[in-house]
């Protein structure tokens, strides 16, 4: 089946497959989303928000293992079903046949292995991924439902290796900030544990001053404040640095403008080189979340192919203001975009990709100095 324009791959990193998740769930997206590492190969096929089919070249994610590892059926049922199946029948069929499960409990027990088989994404911190838009299942009458927010969920807190949550969480200085009530939009049920470090997350404590106020053991409560900001209760607060007005003291808008637009620029080509093509759609969330801070600023504004915005448009947005005015909202603007840009960055890759694009910006000549914040 030929794949539609909204296809992309890239690389994994650690936890990134919530990241996509939550991404084509964002979109409502369609098709098949691949894995491989180390020989393994996995296939998601989503729709309508949902994960509705799973296949693995591992032995254990068969739908006959399940069963026997569940206790669903004993070997000799098994046996009689492999044989129905070495006529042509399909096993799943043939189980139903034999007697060995009901159709509830086969439709139960595909919707278990298809849990599995995308829980253990979770654990992956390297591979390639790709999406193809538009394929479908081979047989979408064995359709499942599993809600990808549910999924993300229920992966972050299925996780065996916590370890790996500092790599999404590396400095105890990061702050959160719960998402207004009118402005959720999540599905997924808290737990009591997790109700509990939501309400010490107020936009002023840091990861490190939660960690020590929770009840829980550290690597507890980053499990949490990932598995919060994954399912989008809360958000990475920005802290834009305090010097970049003075650095750019008496330049036009049109120079604040070109310079800030190189370094977003920088940004997505070093995105770009190691995730792929679905790095403009991921930085794109982040000016879609500015436009609710900034709404005159970035009124009718995207990203370009470059990863850039259009200058004219801005100045067309702040046509009545101030000069004085004008020129405050820009660089408080687009500095904001910017350290969302470096959160995004930071989350797909890690903070030592961070560093180092950092210090590629900090080292190009006419550049403003990046958010202080995000210099850990």
């Amino acid at each position: 089946m030929t794949t539609g324009s909204g296809s992309f791959r890239g690389r994994l990193r650690a936890l990134s497959v919530a990241d996509i998740l939550g991404f084509l769930r964002s979109l409502n997206r369609r098709g098949l989303l691949s894995f491989a590492a180390e020989g393994v190969a996995i296939g998601l096929y989503l729709r309508d928000g949902k994960v509705i089919h799973a296949t693995s070249t591992r032995d254990a994610d068969r739908l006959t293992e399940v069963l026997l590892r569940d206790g669903a059926i004993t070997g000799a049922q098994l046996e009689v079903a492999l044989r129905r199946a070495a006529g042509g029948e399909r096993i799943g069929k043939a189980l139903v046949a034999s007697g060995a499960v009901t159709p509830r409990g086969l439709m139960e027990a595909r919707l278990r292995q298809v849990r599995q088989i995308a829980l253990s994404l979770f654990e992956w911190d390297s591979g390639e991924f790709v999406f193809m838009e538009g394929e479908a299942p081979p047989d979408e009458g064995l359709a499942v439902e599993l809600p990808l927010l549910d999924l993300v969920a229920r992966g972050i807190r299925s996780l065996r290796t916590p370890a790996i949550l500092r790599e999404r969480i590396p400095s105890p200085d990061w702050v959160f900030e719960p998402l207004p009530a009118a402005d959720l939009q999540v599905t997924v049920a808290l737990e009591p544990q997790e109700n509990s470090v939501l309400r010490l997350v107020d936009g002023t404590r840091s990861v490190g001053v939660i960690a020590a106020a929770a009840e829980f053991p550290e690597s507890e409560t980053l499990r949490i404040l990932f598995l919060l900001f994954s399912v989008g209760y809360t958000k990475m607060k920005a802290q834009p640095g305090a010097d970049v007005e003075d650095q750019l003291e008496g330049e036009p808008i049109e120079a604040i403008v070109g310079r800030y637009n190189g370094m977003l620029g920088r940004v997505y080509q070093y995105m770009t080189r190691e995730v792929g093509p679905i790095s403009l759609h991921l930085l794109a969330k982040s000016l879609r979340a500015m436009k609710g801070d900034h709404p005159v600023l970035f009124s009718r504004s995207s990203l370009g192919g470059d990863g850039t915005i259009d200058a004219e448009v801005m100045q067309e947005n702040l046509g009545g203001m101030s000069p004085a005015r004008r020129r405050e909202a820009v660089v408080q603007g687009l500095n904001e975009l910017l350290y969302a840009e470096l959160l995004v960055l930071r989350r797909t890759l890690g903070v030592e990709h961070e560093g180092r694009l950092l210090r590629t910006l900090r080292d190009a000549p006419n550049h403003p100095e990046c958010p202080s914040s995000v210099d850990r």
